[in-house]
């Protein structure tokens, strides 16, 4: 992979970020873009401003794995629930959660 190549990577990535960021504002009015390189405490989450939930976005050719959930570093005990949102190329954006978890925000009719 050349520079270039990297570069285009990270501006798709960081594009996909804004994106999903732009569609929680329903929900979380103040859903943005956590940008990581300013502050340390960021800790896999790639949106700040959404609630119990932490987001982890992944914009590649292909869905990432869904092992990718696995960077989100939250306190489940806390109410936190990690959320992997991915999308591939020509391909629809699909959000995995761990799966007590959905059975838990199902219950509660969220």
């Amino acid at each position: 992979m050349t520079k270039n190549n990297g570069r285009k990577s990270r501006t798709k990535g960081h594009g996909f970020e804004r994106w999903c960021a732009i569609q929680m504002r329903d929900i979380f009015p103040k859903a943005r873009r956590h940008l990581e390189y300013q502050d340390g405490q960021c800790f896999g989450v790639d949106l700040a401003e959404t609630g119990p939930y932490k987001f982890q976005c992944k914009r590649f050719r292909d869905y990432a794995p869904i092992n990718a959930i696995m960077e989100v570093q939250c306190e489940p005990e806390l109410g936190d629930v990690p959320v992997l949102v991915t999308q591939g190329d020509h391909k629809p954006a699909m959000a995995v959660l761990p799966f007590e978890d959905f059975i838990r925000l199902v219950k509660k009719g969220i």
